[in-house]
């Protein structure tokens, strides 16, 4: 057997350099690049994929699916779906499908406890829902709520977030207004204060630990302004103002949180693959249960479609291995999302931390070294907007890149006569923007036609991969199979690189350090003896401190 065949990766090296030396503008349009882009062409249900704007041929696939084989993704899968504990450094399994798996359909041996106890909290979820809508939960002074501020970080932040930008246009009706606080400074949280009327504001505590700095400290301001606009003491508005969101049901106990006003999700159920679960409660106070359940619904036909389809027609699995193919061969370190739709403006950031937290690792499970780049850096804004912002550089400057463009084909008519004309002109601008640049970033020079070349300075670089993906509508429905087509995309890659996707070690040392340095600048402010708490010495922190202390002062 030669080297090659035993070698996946080593096949694969080979057959970009042998790529390196042609271009997309062969490929697209050179011999045979009808049915090269129509094989490079797939779809599900109503969300389209066109990776014909990669470099990479048939026979590439066909490479990367075999090295996805040579990593034993299929077993892996299974055992991903079946409970078992593939998040190896915690000993646990990874079980976020197990929050939109639908109660009427058996689920996986392994998976089915944790099903049943999201379908539980789920319902729970659901009954609280329906007292806020029908006034039957009130404030403290019997007001109805007609705010909700969701206090979260990260994954108890981005996911609810992005769901109530997209579906709050798209659906037409609130129950009531959604806000959701984040910052640990408190930025977010201050204006909420100054338009709000507390009496009327339920405030949800979203964090698995319950312990995060940034939520409780963000809690603590939050209940001092219910406790003084009603001249109640913080024991009160828990009992009535508070609804809590937790993997860990003693803190929220702790805090003084009623049962009846806590929900659970389970510790399989990662914080960045957590907006299925009672986490997104905010979602359904917001907009009712209907889209919550078919978000979730769209997120299970994604999990069934990455389930049972065979690699080289899957979704994710290919989203994923071309994702693989561009960083580790095509060494491309960085990689673009530019939805063309304004309701998408949180995708960008939403999927930094999936991608990001997830894979962007250096070492596998037992603390070996991975000897190749893993995860890109992700980034991106709404495409329109970044036409006027970044594309200059990366049309004319040095640095490579690829691309998701992700477009919207139609959504419901706006008004009527000449306000949905220009309405609907406004779509086709945005499409056409959206074609266009995704044609200059594969082409580059050669996109420019004859008829603008006496007028176009030339320099574009083109040869910039990217991937169309394209959703008929954006509904609740294909919201939730595009989240969860990238959740799954993820994990394909964390096997063919060999990581955990699902722990965040890299995350928690800052947050350590962070808590010494507050107390140093407490203490500071106090009056009390300046300490150390054990921070490292350098000349360049002590020089900060000294200057804060100062400022501060």
């Amino acid at each position: 057997m030669g080297k090659d065949a035993e070698n996946p990766q080593f096949a694969l090296q080979k057959h970009a350099n042998s790529l390196k030396h042609g271009s997309l503008n062969d490929l697209l349009c050179g011999e045979g690049n009808q049915s090269r882009a129509k094989a490079l062409q797939l779809s599900f249900h109503s969300l389209q994929v066109d990776f014909s704007k990669q470099r990479l041929t048939e026979n590439t696939l066909d490479l990367l699916t075999q090295w996805a084989d040579s990593c034993g993704l299929e077993q892996k899968r299974v055992a991903l779906f079946a409970g078992e504990p593939v998040n190896l450094s915690e000993n646990r399994a990874a079980l976020h499908m197990a929050a939109r798996w639908p109660s009427d359909t058996a689920a996986p041996e392994g998976m089915a406890p944790t099903v049943s106890l999201c379908g539980q909290q789920r319902e729970k979820l659901a009954g609280l829902v329906r007292q806020v809508h029908s006034g039957h939960w009130r404030g403290v002074t019997g007001e109805a709520f007609t705010d909700v501020v969701h206090i979260g970080v990260g994954g108890s932040d981005l996911g609810p977030k992005l769901v109530s930008e997209v579906l709050g246009d798209t659906q037409g009706q609130r129950f009531v207004r959604a806000h959701y606080v984040s910052t640990m400074d408190g930025s977010q949280l201050l204006p909420v204060m100054q338009s709000l009327n507390p009496a009327t504001t339920l405030v949800v505590v979203a964090s698995k630990s319950f312990t995060t700095a940034d939520t409780r400290f963000n809690v603590r301001t939050a209940l001092a302004w219910l406790c003084e606009g009603q001249g109640v003491d913080a024991g009160t508005v828990c009992q009535h103002q508070v609804l809590g969101v937790s993997a860990r049901p003693e803190k929220m106990d702790e805090f003084g949180i009623p049962e009846a006003h806590q929900l659970l999700f389970p510790e399989t159920v990662g914080g960045r693959f957590s907006v299925w679960s009672a986490i997104g409660v905010s979602v359904a106070l917001e907009l009712g249960m209907a889209p919550f359940e078919a978000l979730l619904a769209g997120a299970h036909a994604m999990d069934v479609h990455f389930q049972q389809t065979p690699l080289a027609e899957n979704l994710p699995v290919l989203l994923g291995l071309v994702g693989a193919w561009n960083t580790q061969f095509l060494n491309i370190p960085s990689h673009l999302l530019l939805p063309y739709d304004g309701r998408l403006k949180s995708l960008p950031p939403y999927l930094q931390q999936l991608e990001m937290e997830s894979n962007g690792k250096s070492t596998g499970p037992n603390g070996e070294p991975v000897p190749y780049v893993t995860c890109p850096i992700v980034w991106g804004d709404v495409g329109p907007n970044a036409q006027h912002a970044f594309y200059q550089l990366v049309h004319q400057g040095c640095h490579e890149v690829s691309a998701d463009f992700i477009a919207v084909a139609g959504r419901p008519a706006v008004g009527a006569g000449e306000v949905s004309e220009a309405f609907q002109a406004q779509e086709r601008l945005t499409l056409a923007n959206c074609l266009a640049q995704s044609q200059l970033f594969a082409l580059g020079d050669a996109a420019i036609t004859d008829e603008l070349r006496s007028t176009t300075e030339l320099g574009y670089r083109g040869n910039q991969p990217n991937t169309v993906i394209l959703l008929e509508t954006l509904d609740a429905w294909s919201l939730g199979a595009l989240l969860a087509m990238y959740e799954h995309k993820v994990f394909v890659q964390s096997v063919l690189w060999g990581i955990n996707p699902f722990d965040q070690p890299g995350v928690e040392l800052g947050k350590k350090l962070a808590t010494r340095l507050y107390q140093t600048l407490t203490d500071a402010e106090s009056g009390s003896e300046p300490s150390s708490h054990g921070i490292i010495n350098d000349a360049g922190t002590s020089q900060l401190l000294e200057q804060l202390r100062r400022l501060r002062a």
